[in-house]
């Protein structure tokens, strides 16, 4: 597979599964996800459940996403940046796939091979600061703060409950219609942001 080399990383994964990105620039393109288990933070208002998973090498990975018909992959997590994706990412631009990699900014890639990055900030313990777009979970009264991230698109989405179901639910009950008219009312005067909606809870998929 690939160059030929022998393929020695492991990257812990939580889940793999082929859905629609349901946020942010891509909203409504079928995606493959390959969700990394583990993250540096633990965010009261986190909807994923990241803790678990099982290691597999990247055949292991490109044998569990090459029936799927979409050449969109997104990495995502957890925290994918927390271990050098360059192998998994070398591979999968070989087989001819767009790679994104959600992010919370707070470790730098071992490589420049990312298609396309989001960054959902959470600290100012930033080690990357530049991205293709930025996106803000916001509360009722609460304002997007970007810690200096330039961003060439910038988008703001509703905080939704997490203490009412069980983490992992998709369904329309695990969204905030209040959140999100506070969004649309803020993107409203200030127009240099974008309103993003989960999509795939609105729906009840995942």
């Amino acid at each position: 597979m690939g160059n030929g080399k022998q393929q020695s990383s492991l990257y812990k994964i939580n889940e793999i599964f082929y859905s629609i990105q349901a946020e942010g620039f891509w909203s409504g393109t079928p995606a493959v996800f390959i969700r990394f288990a583990d993250c540096n933070l633990r965010c009261d208002f986190c909807d994923t459940e990241f803790l678990t998973g099982i290691d597999m090498s990247v055949s292991e990975i490109m044998a569990n996403i090459t029936g799927y018909p979409s050449k969109f992959a997104v990495l995502t997590g957890g925290e994918p940046l927390m271990r050098d994706t360059t192998e998994l990412v070398t591979v999968l631009k070989e087989a001819g796939y767009y790679v994104s990699v959600e992010t919370n900014g707070m470790f730098s890639p071992k490589h420049a091979l990312f298609d396309w990055i989001t960054i959902s900030p959470k600290s100012d313990k930033l080690k990357l600061k530049k991205c293709s777009e930025i996106k803000i979970v916001l509360g009722i009264d609460e304002y997007p703060e970007t810690y200096g991230i330039e961003a060439e698109h910038k988008y703001i989405s509703p905080k939704n409950p997490t203490h009412d179901l069980p983490i992992g639910t998709h369904s329309a009950e695990f969204f905030d219609v209040h959140a999100a008219q506070y969004c649309y009312r803020y993107v409203l005067k200030h127009p240099e942001w974008r309103l993003t909606l989960q999509n795939h809870k609105i729906i009840g998929v995942k």
